[in-house]
């Protein structure tokens, strides 16, 4: 079927929306990578959280909601939570993604321009001593050198750096680079051989190349440079946004940007219309979470002061940033000085049953169990606590 008419099919299919990782090996599979596989199959299944009968016909969608092709379900088989699907694909395009698009070559394009090639995976931040055996290695072989770039592997570095960082590494030695759609790095040796590559450097050393040096520091600055969440949380008028509000100050004062995201104001913007169910505070908190991970990509610092009673939304919310970037601060205010602090009375009114589901009357808050940093408050100044999480910031390296 011409693959206009497919997509005009896959149009009025049910539709599947493939991970990052599916959209990866969907992407192999239409190339040839994993031959003979031609569709999900064998210990290659598409998961997904509905099942199908089979003869059933599937749009598979990207990330973006574009249509890549349409499987054929020849099973369904229960794994867990999810189900299993196996079948044959039919292509209406190859995925589409962001960036180094004259790096991502087919098998059949590269085999085409350099034939069989010696293949260079490199560490995610490529060595000098990487680069002197490639080098090498195509020597004694006579072979070109391609520099592989798996497009979604480990460890936490984006792969516009590792990608510049490759290329810098094989201007050394004259390489290629081309990206490989590679999400599970069992899949690497099959992929490799596909692309034509006979032998096979190995990643490691120390000693680092003075353009890639570079790419990782801005990738990777230190501690200081690095952007942070602060994560205040507590029972209503625990006097969270005062602190917060005081530690704002003291950034300021040292010359930090930062952005402060406080709970009551979210709601009037970001959040207006969520109600105070479990799911809508969920949504309130994932929110807030995610204008903060940004920021803190981005290099910056966000303040943030919400109720948040749920530890599993909370490490939802952690899950987002980088690696020890959330900074929990457990406002620890007991619920009796919460009350007498209570100056828009939500607490009397909850206790009167004028209103309901109000934390810590009748919702339960789920104090956290390893705080980054617990602050007492009912015998301290909110300037004595913004001074104790400042110097908690300089004891963590960021200031």
């Amino acid at each position: 079927m011409a693959s206009h008419d497919l997509a005009r099919e896959a149009a009025a299919l049910d539709a599947i929306q493939l991970t990052e990782p599916q959209a990866c090996l969907f992407e192999l599979i239409i190339l040839g990578a994993l031959a003979p596989l031609s569709g999900f199959d064998g210990d290659h299944p598409l998961l997904t959280a509905r099942a199908y009968s089979p003869g059933a016909r599937v749009a598979l969608r990207d990330g973006f909601n574009v249509r890549l092709g349409v499987l054929t379900v020849a099973a369904c088989e229960a794994a867990g939570a999810e189900f299993a699907l196996r079948g044959p694909v039919e292509v209406i395009e190859r995925p589409r993604w962001r960036g180094f698009d004259s790096l991502r070559l087919t098998p059949a394009e590269l085999r085409q321009r350099t034939g069989p090639c010696v293949a260079w995976v490199p560490s995610p931040w490529p060595t000098l001593e990487e680069a002197w055996r490639a080098a090498a290695h195509s020597r004694e072989s006579g072979l070109p050198v391609v520099l592989f770039v798996p497009s979604h592997l480990p460890p936490h570095v984006s792969l516009a750096a590792r990608v510049r960082a490759s290329l810098a590494a094989a201007a050394e030695i004259g390489a290629q680079v081309v990206i490989v759609p590679v999400a599970v790095a069992a899949l690497l040796p099959a992929v490799l051989a596909a692309y034509g590559a006979g032998q096979v450097i190995e990643s490691g050393g120390d000693s680092q190349l003075e353009a890639v040096a570079a790419i990782r520091h801005t990738e990777h600055p230190p501690r200081r440079e690095q952007g942070f969440c602060l994560w205040f949380t507590g029972l209503p008028s625990a006097g969270k946004s005062t602190v917060a509000a005081e530690v704002a100050t003291m950034l300021e004062e040292r010359g930090r940007r930062f952005t402060f995201l406080d709970g009551d104001v979210v709601r009037t913007h970001l959040s207006k219309g969520l109600g105070f169910s479990r799911d809508d505070r969920d949504t309130n908190i994932l929110r807030i979470g995610w204008v903060a991970s940004e920021i803190v990509r981005h290099g910056g610092v966000a303040l943030c002061a919400a109720v948040s009673p749920y530890e599993a939304t909370r490490e939802r919310v952690r899950a987002m940033m980088g690696d020890g970037q959330f900074l929990l601060i457990y406002v620890a205010t007991p619920a009796e000085v919460c009350e007498t602090r209570d100056v828009k009375g939500f607490y009397a009114q909850a206790r009167a049953g004028a209103i309901t589901g109000f934390t810590g009357v009748d919702d339960p808050y789920e104090a956290p169990a390893t705080p980054s940093l617990r602050l007492e408050t009912g015998e301290t100044t909110p300037r004595d606590n913004a001074r104790a999480v400042m110097e908690f910031l300089v004891q963590e390296g960021f200031l």
